[in-house]
């Protein structure tokens, strides 16, 4: 407006000079082009002045729209933490699988289904398993509860109405709770106190099929099912420094209250993040696992993730006390390599092998239970061997302990126990960003006649197993 009225003003003192040069019809015809020319201007101020009105006015609307969602919004807030909601995150899965078995002679989906689940009719001790590699923790449901609270104290509770880490085994039988902690930040975030169950921390696998701990495969590699813990209740310390994470805890080892003993177990676990890409861990479980029985390993594992690229690894010692299918000690040395490569962003193959020599004092590693119904030679009353004795059974399901002689039908070696390994091939598609498709082939081999074979009723050194399954998660 300002600027306007200095252009009329000069134009105004720049008239007379004008007027002296020219006639009166020019000076006239100028005149009005002139005034003209001033109404339009004028006419532009006038538009300016009411668009400025009119944007004082929706800035008016918009701030008091603003104050208004400001304060739904605190009361919405207000809501949350009086009702418990802050900082709650709920997630979780479904896998309904699908397994066929060639030795055992089945071929059903596995879906909310006990771990203790036998094959057939159960009369067989091969039959009969405690935990089997053909009904592991796959063909269940999730739901995951995470609370951050103020101060940085997180909360976490796991339910698996089947196939919970608390019911693996038979160690808490019917128990739907997987996870249930605290960690609780001392002197920082650094540093943090640990209670409840936990899941056990040893390896490269993980437990669920779906979340940030996802597994690739459908089923377990042979070191998690069989010779790591499932999981550890009581109190722990975790630091975090930089690329390090320590976390340890003592309790009970795949109990929640031991009744048999005072001496509790120790579970730890160390990780190094290399880089962005890389990194390496180690763990180990040391004590009681019953009255009679201790164990004592140690693992080392190491991945490799970059774009469409991952490898992982894990080498294993350990021993258990008095527990090997003859009485001595328990003895196992164990790897598991995986690699997996997405072929298209949808589609991923993956490879997986897997070895634990087993062969000391019969065998046997702490996933493994030998029932009874067998029969061995009494070489001690008859050193022909054709006096038997009645004896336990080696896990002819999941081809643990030692082998059978076909022809006999008896135990060839009290002494010595199978060596097992594991060949798995996967393929994973994305339906969408929530739903996975996982099919997988694997075969398990024996060094001795460890697989029992419902069809001929002989003893195999192999077995056969496909699963397809359908995860999807929140």
């Amino acid at each position: 407006m300002t600027m306007l009225k200095k252009t009329v003003i000069a134009i105004a003192l720049a008239f007379p000079a004008v007027a002296m040069a020219q006639t009166a019809q020019d000076l006239k015809i100028e005149l009005d082009a002139m005034k003209a020319k001033i109404r339009q201007l004028e006419a532009m101020v006038e538009a300016i002045n009411v668009k400025a009105a009119s944007v004082a006015t929706v800035d008016a609307e918009n701030q008091t729209e603003f104050s208004r969602m400001k304060i739904k919004t605190e009361a919405i807030e207000d809501q949350l933490e009086v009702g418990g909601f802050k900082g709650l995150k709920v997630s979780g899965y479904i896998d309904p699988t699908y397994i066929y078995n060639q030795r055992q002679n089945t071929s059903s989906v596995v879906f909310m289904k006990n771990f203790s689940d036998p094959n057939g009719s159960g009369e067989h001790p091969s039959q009969n398993a405690g935990y089997a590699y053909d009904n592991a923790f796959f063909g269940t449901a999730l739901l995951r509860f995470e609370k951050e609270m103020e101060g940085g104290t997180k909360w976490l509770l796991e339910l698996m109405p089947h196939k919970s880490y608390g019911d693996g085994g038979g160690y808490n039988l019917g128990s739907i709770v997987n996870q249930a902690t605290v960690s609780i930040p001392v002197n920082g975030l650094s540093n943090r106190f640990l209670a409840g169950q936990f899941g056990s921390w040893p390896g490269y696998e993980y437990q669920l099929a779906a979340g940030t701990q996802s597994k690739k495969t459908i089923t377990n590699n042979l070191l998690f099912d069989f010779t790591e813990p499932s999981f550890m209740t009581g109190f722990g310390y975790e630091h975090l420094e930089g690329k390090w994470d320590i976390k340890t805890i003592l309790g009970n080892a795949n109990n929640g209250r031991v009744t048999d003993r005072k001496s509790p177990t120790f579970h730890w676990r160390i990780d190094y993040s290399k880089g962005e890409f890389a990194g390496w861990g180690a763990s180990g479980l040391h004590g009681k696992m019953s009255g009679s029985t201790s164990v004592n390993y140690v693992e080392g594992d190491t991945y490799f993730i970059r774009g469409d690229m991952t490898l992982q690894g894990q080498v294993e010692i350990g021993q258990t006390k008095n527990a090997a299918f003859n009485g001595g000690n328990a003895k196992w040395i164990g790897l598991s390599t995986l690699a997996a490569y997405k072929i298209t962003p949808r589609l991923e193959g993956i490879a997986r092998f897997d070895f634990v020599k087993n062969s000391n004092n019969g065998g046997g590693v702490p996933s493994v239970v030998f029932g009874s119904g067998c029969s061995t030679p009494d070489l001690l009353a008859d050193p022909t061997g054709a006096t038997t004795m009645e004896t336990t059974c080696g896990d002819y399901r999941n081809g643990f302990g030692p082998g059978i002689d076909n022809a006999t039908g008896l135990i060839l070696d009290p002494n010595k126990g199978a060596n097992r390994y594991a060949m798995t091939f996967g393929m994973n598609y994305a339906l969408t960003p929530n739903a996975l498709l996982k099919f997988e082939l694997r075969r398990d081999g024996s060094s001795e006649n460890t697989f029992y074979d419902v069809q001929s009723k002989t003893y195999k050194k192999d077995n056969l197993l496909f699963g397809a399954s359908t995860v999807v998660s929140f």
